[in-house]
């Protein structure tokens, strides 16, 4: 939050600047671009499926029965594009709407057991997200001649991948006593696990747009995305059962992202 008023801050002082010159934003199109930061924060767990006893009855089910989950968040840079009509109605409400795309390098993972010794280990959980695009209408007022502050609600899509990576370790390596699975079993669970989810997701925010000349501006924004929760399942019937009892472990990933962005733009 720090960077989003710094960012606005400057973008007001440049607009004093531009105001004292005279210069007046009015209706019309504009494009522009713009980069950032995105903050991605994942809520995980994962929960084994099918659970049973059979070949630990000294154990109950409920012993046996693991569920799994943490917050994690990380922060990476977002590249993008935008495009729109805005017009100045009265004495200086804004109305208008925009279209935009862009890179997103947010990779993060919310479990990473992968430095743990050689066949103890369970798996790496990663989410990323490689692009975005989105729609949103713009509500704002002209609190100077040159400087706009406004509001945003937007709809975002963009494609979003969980993916699984087991310890193959775990489950190769580990004497027959240990694991008495199949090959086919061992075969199925020492894979990656993917899912993709193209979603589309509310992205509210606001802004500050100065204009340093008549037809050029500059602008810095704060979003947040509802982002999309994926669900995962995993065959874990080739693990030993001392690591996992049951039949497969079921991940969940739910996403939200914040984003703070500085662009420059121009009016034709």
């Amino acid at each position: 939050m720090r960077k989003l008023t710094t960012a606005l801050l400057a973008a007001a002082a440049i607009s004093g600047a531009a105001f004292a010159e005279g210069n007046t934003a009015s209706s019309g199109f504009y494009l522009g671009a713009n980069a950032g930061v995105a903050n991605t924060n994942v809520k995980y767990s994962f929960a084994n499926q099918n659970v049973s006893n059979l070949n630990a009855t000294n154990y109950t089910v409920a012993q046996l029965t693991q569920n799994f989950k943490a917050d994690s968040g990380k922060m990476a840079g977002i590249f993008g594009a935008f495009a729109g009509y805005g017009m100045v109605v009265g004495q200086g409400a804004y109305f208008g709407g925009e279209v935009y795309g862009g890179l997103d390098s947010s990779k993060l993972s919310p479990y990473d057991d992968s430095n743990t010794g050689a066949a103890t280990g369970y798996f790496k959980a990663t989410v990323k997200r490689t692009n975005f695009y989105g729609l949103a209408a713009r509500v704002g007022y002209m609190v100077t001649p040159s400087t706009l502050a406004y509001i945003r609600l937007g709809i975002e899509g963009g494609k979003w991948q969980a993916q699984v990576v087991p310890d193959s370790a775990t489950i190769t390596q580990q004497p027959t006593a240990f694991n008495s699975a199949t090959d086919a079993q061992k075969a199925a669970s020492n894979k990656t696990f993917t899912k993709s989810k193209n979603s589309i997701s509310f992205a509210p925010g606001l802004g500050l747009e100065a204009y340093i000349t008549k037809n050029m501006f500059l602008r810095a924004e704060y979003s947040y995305l509802f982002g999309p929760t994926i669900n995962l399942s995993q065959d874990i019937t080739g693990y030993p059962n001392s690591a996992f009892a049951g039949s497969s472990v079921a991940h969940s990933f739910k996403i939200t992202q914040h984003q703070f962005k500085i662009g420059v733009g121009y009016k034709f």
